[in-house]
């Protein structure tokens, strides 16, 4: 007689409960302890991966699902080597530097904060994607509040936020059209389903950064404003010309190019405008976008001889300072990509969210599932789906519709994947700003506010109709 294979099974409450219970403590014992991320993934991986043999998956299986998630992911690695490489681009190109110099004029440091929350939020309106936004925007914001010693994590937060208020009100944005699509509404509807959650919430965080800006970014630093400007004019040649490179980014990014072309692209026009404009060498200026742009190497000019905060400026970007963001993910997918095989999440989700019958429970279940499904899977879109797979019916049954669900899980979609440090999109968004997740999270307001708002509209029935 033949030996029946084990059927793998679901792993039971206490079994699923403890995969979750078990990341979040050990993610909190690892930051008192000052452990890198990546430690307490890998930990977090090997307990999961106990209970998925335990549950009767094979160890094969679960390299398996690790490999099949890690696959997933490869083109956030080419978008990370290309966000290195276009930093240190935008420097050799001084596009930086002048967008600094023009800003001086006008930017005080306790408007700063306030300034790159709207220009990255306009921004990511109008061309509907928040690592694009980031990227350019937001790192030229980052630069302004270095050299304005303007309070960074709360810089940083602020540009995070307004780098995501197109995925949730923007006909650009992939998760606006997901809602648009699953709920089968056009744009406007949408549009004006989601106003009744973001405008209350931009108007808040208007108010926000403008408190934090006074209360945080008054310092003037021990320079003036003239004296920088000078000091990086006597480096890099400040003319328009040298905002090209910004322009094309975004430009490709409006016509919904493929950002790792934009990035790169943007980035190789960069290293030609800065041989032409400043007399660069070409050839250091991709050594640049490899290792990071370094003041000496390719000026000839001694750090002693300039500004302090030029060099932190201007020293900075590279394919290889990405490097140790890639440990990261590959620890935070093996954690995903057992949990997804072993089908942690959908045990989870049962258990805590299986009972909700009012609509103040619905939306605050929605934002749940949302947030552990994307925190578990690191998926911006299952966040989206998963809610609206678990609960759609129980809004039916209440009289509401299939968009109230979507709107509400779209609160949690990028918006907490960027706060929440093990994801790619938190690992992307600390690779440009300069600042890990768990640090910007506090400022960075659009990120959680939406989802309270969200919650506080559920109570007030705001935007609902039956």
């Amino acid at each position: 007689m033949k030996n029946k294979e084990k059927k793998p099974r679901r792993p039971n409450r206490a079994e699923a409960l403890s995969c979750l219970i078990v990341m979040i403590l050990v993610m909190l014992i690892g930051t008192v302890k000052g452990f890198d991320l990546s430690v307490s993934l890998f930990v977090t991986a090997a307990y999961v991966g106990i209970i998925g043999l335990n549950c009767g998956y094979t160890l094969h299986e679960l390299l398996e699902a690790m490999y099949h998630k890690a696959g997933e992911l490869t083109d956030l690695f080419f978008l990370l080597c290309g966000i290195g490489f276009l930093t240190a681009s935008f420097v050799f190109a001084g596009t930086i530097p002048a967008l600094i110099t023009y800003l001086l004029k006008f930017v005080t440091p306790s408007l700063c904060i306030l300034l790159g929350f709207l220009f990255t939020a306009v921004t990511a309106f109008f061309i509907g994607t928040s690592f694009g936004t980031c990227g350019t925007i937001g790192v030229a914001m980052i630069g302004l509040a270095i050299v304005m010693d303007v309070n960074l994590p709360a810089m940083a937060g602020a540009v995070v936020s307004g780098s995501h208020v197109g995925l949730f009100l923007s006909p650009m944005a992939d998760n606006f059209n997901l809602v648009a699509s699953v709920t089968k509404s056009d744009s406007l509807t949408v549009m004006k389903r989601a106003a009744y959650i973001g405008i209350p919430t931009f108007l808040a965080c208007i108010l926000f950064y403008t408190i934090l800006g006074f209360a945080t970014g008054s310092s003037q630093g021990v320079f003036d404003n003239a004296v920088l400007s000078e000091g990086l004019a006597s480096v890099f040649n400040i003319s328009p010309i040298a905002l090209i490179p910004i322009v094309v980014v975004v430009a490709g990014s409006f016509m919904k190019l493929p950002s790792v072309v934009s990035l790169f692209g943007g980035g190789m026009i960069g290293i030609a405008i800065g041989s032409l404009l400043n007399g660069f060498s070409f050839w250091k200026g991709l050594a640049a976008g490899y290792s990071g742009f370094d003041l000496t190497t390719i000026t000839g000019i001694s750090t002693d001889a300039v500004l302090p905060e030029i060099v932190t400026l201007c020293n900075r970007g590279g394919m290889l300072s990405m490097s140790s963001l890639f440990v990261i993910l590959f620890a935070a997918v093996g954690v995903a990509g057992i949990m997804i095989k072993i089908r942690v999440v959908e045990v989870i989700v049962e258990t805590l969210f299986g009972k909700i019958r009012s609509l103040f429970g619905l939306a605050v279940s929605s934002w749940c599932i949302g947030s552990i499904t994307g925190a578990i899977t690191n998926s911006s879109a299952i966040s989206i789906l998963m809610p609206i797979e678990m609960l759609e019916d129980k809004y039916r049954e209440l009289g509401y519709s299939a968009l109230d669900c979507a709107v509400v899980s779209n609160t949690a979609a990028s918006p907490m994947l960027s706060i929440i440090p093990w994801t790619d999109v938190a690992v992307y968004m600390s690779g440009v700003v300069g600042v890990s997740a768990a640090v910007y999270a506090p400022y960075s307001m659009w990120s959680w506010g939406l989802g309270l708002m969200g919650i506080l509209c559920s109570i007030f029935k705001a935007g609902y109709k039956r």
